[in-house]
């Protein structure tokens, strides 16, 4: 049975527990035994451009798990692209045979290249939001039972934690409807898009970039400002720009 088939016949913490070959005692134990405030470590790191980052490093046992989880999903991923003969190359962070560097490539040679920041991308990413997906999205369309365990599985403090192993490809799957809705806005302008994690890139050769992309502000020749349409469907998508994060190249 593939994996995107056992994941969706799933109807239970105890089959479940099976798929992520982990013993039903133990991933109950986790999820409704173990005391919240242990769960995870808790610590902060310095940005890269100033103020801190906070990381959530799951306990061994839940990260064995969550790590089990994300190799699952990544392999439902690579079904699903494979029987829609999809190339997948919109989004690069945290994805086999994807990285920074594909991600640059996508821009090489253009003229303009500007960068936009979502803010708090992990954190943003709700309790609700993951289960209704799993529930909802044609590609899985799991039972709620099924969906509510890796959702719990996923989730602390009602959010994606920044340190879990399976908050990237979650992510990934979240933003994808965002990922589709940017890049038929930037092919219809005349722009090429893609993603890595939090980071928007939109580039062209255009003489002007597109004021629905971004434009500069009429106070600040150096400072570009997110247009109208792309601010809708970022939000519409879920998400909120980091305004202090926009950058033209």
């Amino acid at each position: 049975m593939s994996s995107l088939a056992s994941l969706k016949s799933i109807t239970s913490l105890r089959e479940l527990a099976a798929v992520l070959q982990f013993k039903p005692a133990a991933l109950s134990f986790i999820l409704y035994k173990q005391a919240e405030a242990s769960k995870y470590k808790v610590f902060e790191i310095p940005k890269r451009n100033g103020g801190k980052r906070t990381i959530k490093a799951p306990i061994d046992a839940l990260k064995l798990l969550q790590s089990r989880l994300s190799k699952l999903l990544q392999n439902c991923v690579d079904e699903i692209n494979k029987e829609k003969n999809r190339k997948d190359r919109i989004a690069h962070g945290f994805k086999r045979k994807r990285s920074i560097i594909t991600n640059a490539r996508q821009h090489r040679h253009r003229h303009y290249l500007l960068n936009l920041d979502i803010e708090d991308f992990f954190p943003s990413i709700n309790f609700g939001r993951v289960r209704g997906f799993f529930m909802k999205d044609r590609n899985f369309q799991l039972e709620k039972s099924g969906a509510t365990v890796i959702a719990q599985i996923a989730c602390h403090a009602n959010s994606l934690p920044q340190g879990s192993p399976c908050s990237p490809v979650i992510s990934n799957l979240i933003a994808h409807p965002m990922d589709v809705a940017l890049v038929a806005l930037a092919s219809a302008v005349g722009c090429t898009y893609s993603r890595y994690a939090d980071d928007l890139s939109f580039s062209t050769n255009k003489k002007e970039f597109p004021p629905q992309i971004a434009a500069p502000s009429d106070t600040d020749a150096h400072r570009w400002l997110p247009g109208e349409e792309l601010r809708r469907l970022i939000e519409h998508g879920g998400f909120k720009i980091n305004e202090s994060k926009t950058h033209m190249q």
